[in-house]
């Protein structure tokens, strides 16, 4: 019975077909744009380090002035200040290991006369910061501790600055210049599947950083800072001269400009660091600091990417678009089916009257939905990757061309998880809208059509 059903659904499909053309195109249609959003959606809002999200802490303390407006929400909370994150390093904390992040803005310059010296966004940090996020190394390692404290003159390449400084090949233990610092590769990071890049709080999923060396050899040489500096108000006025100036001023101030990260590999002990912060706090401000209230944080890399999902959620104009454009194609998929199915009445009228039953009907004409809803999974998975090919391509422009298509590909993929889901929406609105019109055909009184006839 299936089988002769499939065949009396495909003649179906095949008749009027100009029909059966406008209902497919407008469900494709419809679901290409909700896919593309959806799947720019489900890209950004992908848990970074997903086996590890609940190890890896984000560690802020509130040091503002008591003029200072209240913040309640870990995302709007200040970082720290170096001197904070350094003794926070030094004690003897819960976490197993520790590392920090600022971000520069530098000049690399191959000694080579035939490779043109670029910008680059640099990430200062540790040793440790390698192992904690799990960057994947194409040649040599992670520079060593001893190189945190000697301040050693060592650079970390990304796959895309190593291709255009020396051309892809092994750099480690090469030499270029940063500013006017002779440096020495030690490593060259392999492709990173980081969806965004949370360890800055930026979550971009586009501009990489391309360098990375250690804080000890920045702060040695005064590489400039490319940071949201929050200082006291009796320092503002300098923070433009700090940023490119006097590190040790900086860094001696209530100045906070670097993030701490901590990995606390017993979910158990976060109440343990978190106590560790606040005897810390306490402790300073018997030196006259952090005239606040406690006001720590020490949140989970997981809590951090939902809060800053939740954040972002309301703010894409496409993600209200979409669906009431997909509504708006259904709507013009029941009025096309309706037409399709009505045209058939003296037919179903005369099978009804031969004995078939409404189940059988409705059988049929529900396998014939089921197949457009299909082919109209097809073409909007045809309009989706259009789509998202279209919108990376616009991110590109947006961004200058500063970020290539290599950058964004993955931002912007239609993977099996999205293609899936396409298919089952497709089919089910398709189901669902065509509710309607089976019913309307299947309660056709035989006699009044066969009388007219």
């Amino acid at each position: 019975m299936l089988g002769y059903n499939f065949q009396l659904a495909l003649r179906s499909i095949k008749q009027r077909s100009y029909l059966t053309i406008l209902m497919v195109l407008a469900i494709g249609i419809g679901i290409g744009l909700l896919i593309t959003v959806q799947t720019m959606a489900y890209h950004n809002q992908k848990m970074p380090l997903a086996h590890k999200a609940n190890d890896i802490y984000f560690i802020q303390a509130d040091n503002r002035d008591l003029g200072a407006d209240p913040i309640v929400r870990q995302p709007y909370m200040i970082y720290l200040t170096h001197r904070d994150a350094t003794n926070l390093i030094q004690g003897n904390s819960p976490a197993s290991a520790h590392t920090t992040v600022w971000k520069s803005d530098i000049i690399l310059n191959s000694f080579s006369q035939e490779v043109r010296p670029f910008r680059s966004a640099t990430t200062v940090t540790n040793s440790s910061f390698f192992s904690m996020f799990d960057v994947p190394f194409l040649y040599g390692a992670p520079w060593d501790k001893d190189s945190d404290t000697n301040a050693a003159p060592v650079i970390i390449l990304t796959k895309e600055s190593n291709e255009l400084l020396f051309g892809g090949e092994n750099s480690v233990g090469k030499q270029l210049r940063i500013n006017e610092h002779t440096v020495t590769v030690v490593g060259v990071l392999d492709n990173w599947d980081l969806k965004r890049r949370f360890y800055d709080e930026s979550y971009s999923t586009s501009r990489k950083d391309t360098a990375f060396i250690p804080d000890s050899f920045a702060v040695k040489n005064n590489i400039m800072r490319n940071e949201r500096i929050y200082c006291l108000p009796q320092d503002r006025n300098k923070r433009g001269f700090w940023r490119t100036n006097d590190i040790q001023g900086l860094i001696n101030s209530e100045c906070s400009f670097v993030r701490l990260w901590a990995q606390i590999d017993d979910e158990s002990k976060a109440s343990d660091y978190e106590q560790y912060l606040t005897d810390y706090v306490n402790s300073q401000k018997e030196l006259g600091r952090f005239p606040r209230e406690m006001n720590n944080y020490v949140t989970s890399l997981f809590t951090m990417v939902t809060l800053a999902n939740e954040l972002r959620s309301g703010n894409d104009p496409l993600s209200f678009i979409a669906p009431l454009f997909f509504a708006v194609c259904l709507l013009n998929a029941i009025g096309i089916l309706l037409a399709k199915f009505m045209r058939k009445t003296g037919e179903v009228s005369l099978r009804r009257a031969l004995g078939a039953n409404k189940l059988t009907l409705m059988n049929q004409y529900l396998l014939e939905v089921i197949l457009i809803g299909v082919m109209g999974g097809i073409v909007g998975c045809i309009f989706a990757y259009l789509g998202l090919q279209g919108m990376m391509r616009v991110n590109v422009y947006q961004s200058d061309y500063s970020v290539t298509i290599e950058n964004l590909r993955h931002a912007f993929a239609l993977d099996l998880w999205m293609v899936g889901k396409a298919f089952a929406i497709a089919v089910v609105s398709t189901i669902i809208v065509g509710l309607y019109p089976i019913w309307r055909i299947v309660n056709v009184a035989p006699a009044s059509q066969l009388k007219s006839q």
